[in-house]
């Protein structure tokens, strides 16, 4: 125990933190539960900014003992000096390569996709062509920079690697930033055109760092302005350059894009754009610029999988996970069941439940789709040959939408074919109107993969089902899939059913409808089984997991 707690620093990297989807729940959670053990400090790192007490809110966790911290990928230098100063280093990030440098070290794998599995022709294209020049152009940015050591992200800005390459980026309104004090830094500040701000207040601060790790108390450089829309400010501090490190705050004026164009989808808080000036000659910010806009993909494609060796182990989220991972990477894989909120989704005493069937899912129109508009042709089937059975249910598609070329035209095919019957589809509910959907519900459809082949595209199924779970604990009777991760998490006919094709999934649905089987009993067994992947069953076995390598 004396071991375990002497591990100080915590990083988990997850790339796409700012989506907040069920993965980043995962490595939230993960976060969250570590960062209550005593003398840890967790840091949860990504690449583009994420406002960590909307993502607390929004996936029902406290990430108040986490700090952010921000890693624009630029070079494996660069990486190995991040990463480099943890005792733990977990990447959570899908489909990553990225070589890690701490003490320990775990790659946690959702499902061991295929690296080049979206590619079309002009990635494969890029990536025979061109893969080699962007390695040297990266290095030869951080040889221009001196191997980016000046100045560090710590919070605020939403696209850092924009501006490392001296490109401008979006501030939240209160970005900070670590200098060396020797840099001779400078700081761009631009009101832009499409800002809604026709005058921006801008304050800039520098904090000296002690050798303790500490901050002064006061700052020894402000500085305040208006800016005008459409105009830039160079800002020169002037630090002294004995001093080895300073804090630079900029606090800014925001404003919401969206709330002033409503052909504008972008709700986040705006500040200025700010601009790294220091030392950039006119063809020093040439290249640099040029080099932002070369594919990252260019440079983390993996060759072959050694960056694995660099982890001591893999975690992953399901048997079905921990099989594709041996018949893919020829790795073993520890497995950690994902973390589900049952408590949340828990019935009422004694509630009556309502002629609903429920599906919950993401919509979107390829990989691996959730079937919605082939589970509303199969409930539409059985209300014309069932009328009398099906008499007052209604079936709930409920999930997410993003705004994607292809998405919203996904989900109004689904409308169109169900019009006139009683079917809803729901997109981009919240978490509480979604519970109430799950509490009120008698049964639970779940169909990823329905029609593919397991063995070519094992990817396209459902990796586990947090839904599924989310079902059973709110008293639902789950009627899903017999593919993928869902046959680890229902036993058929003990605690709901599996089906393997839509007239299997009719048919069982029609035997809870009609009462031939004890939907009591299920419900009750559904309600026991699920408690295997409630949030303290996975804080357990994650605690496990890390005093384990440690």
């Amino acid at each position: 125990m004396v071991a375990f707690l002497t591990m100080k620093k915590i990083a988990i990297y997850d790339r796409y933190l700012s989506t907040a989807g069920g993965g980043e729940r995962y490595s939230c959670k993960m976060a969250e539960i570590l960062s209550k053990v005593p003398g840890y400090s967790v840091d949860l790192i990504t690449d583009i900014f994420a406002d960590l007490d909307k993502i607390s809110g929004k996936l029902h966790l406290d990430l108040s003992k986490v700090k952010l911290k921000l890693f624009p990928y630029i070079s494996d230098d660069y990486a190995r000096r991040l990463t480099g100063k943890y005792d733990l280093f977990i990447n959570a990030t899908y489909l990553s390569a990225l070589s890690p440098h701490g003490k320990k070290n775990i790659y946690l794998c959702y499902f061991p996709t295929l690296f080049n599995v979206d590619f079309g022709f002009l990635h494969r294209f890029l990536l025979i062509f061109f893969r080699l020049p962007a390695i040297w152009l990266f290095k030869l940015a951080a040889r221009l920079t001196g191997g980016f050591t000046d100045i560090n992200i710590e919070e605020g800005l939403y696209e850092p690697k924009r501006f490392m390459l001296r490109r401008g980026g979006w501030s939240n309104g209160s970005a900070s930033l670590i200098v060396d004090g020797s840099c001779g830094f400078r700081l761009g500040i631009k009101n832009p055109s499409r800002s809604l701000l026709k005058e921006m207040k801008v304050k800039v601060s520098a904090f000296a760092i002690k050798e303790d790790g500490g901050q002064a108390q006061k700052p020894v450089f402000e500085y305040e302005e208006i800016i005008k829309k459409g105009r830039r400010q160079t800002v020169y501090p002037g630090l002294d350059r004995s001093v080895a490190k300073y804090r630079i705050l900029i606090e800014t004026d925001t404003f919401i894009p969206s709330s002033g164009d409503s052909f504008t989808a972008d709700s986040r808080k705006l500040g200025a754009v700010l601009y790294n000036e220091s030392g950039t000659g006119i063809l020093k910010k040439i290249i640099l610029k040029a080099i932002g806009y070369v594919p990252l993909f260019l440079t983390t494609f993996p060759r072959d999988l050694k960056f694995l060796d660099s982890y001591q182990k893999i975690v992953s989220i399901s048997g079905y996970s921990s099989c594709w991972i041996e018949k893919y990477w020829g790795r073993k894989s520890t497995i950690l069941f994902p973390p589900v909120d049952i408590e949340s989704f828990a019935p009422e005493k004694n509630a009556a439940r309502e002629k609903a069937i429920l599906s919950v899912g993401r919509f979107f129109p390829q990989h691996h789709n959730k079937k919605q508009y082939e589970l509303a042709s199969a409930f539409i089937d059985m209300v014309k040959k069932y009328p009398a059975d099906l008499e007052g249910y209604t079936l709930y598609l409920a999930g997410g939408l993003e705004d994607r070329p292809g998405y919203g035209e996904y989900v109004e095919s689904i409308k169109e074919i169900s019009e006139g019957y009683p079917v809803k589809v729901l997109t981009n509910l919240s978490f509480d109107r979604l519970a109430g959907l799950f509490r009120k519900a008698s049964i639970f459809w779940h169909a990823s993969g329905l029609g593919e082949d397991e063995e070519a595209h094992p990817e396209k199924f459902e990796h586990f089902g947090i839904t599924t779970v989310e079902a059973m604990s709110a008293g639902c009777i789950p009627v899903v899939i017999e593919k993928g991760g869902q046959k680890e998490i229902v036993t058929d006919g003990i605690d709901g059913f599996l089906f393997r094709d839509l007239e299997e999934l009719k048919e069982k649905t029609l035997d809870i409808i009609r009462g031939k089987v004890d939907g009591d009993a299920l419900r009750r067994k559904a309600l026991a089984g699920c408690r295997r992947f409630s949030n303290e069953r996975f804080a357990r076995d994650l605690l496990s997991i890390v005093k384990d390598i440690i």
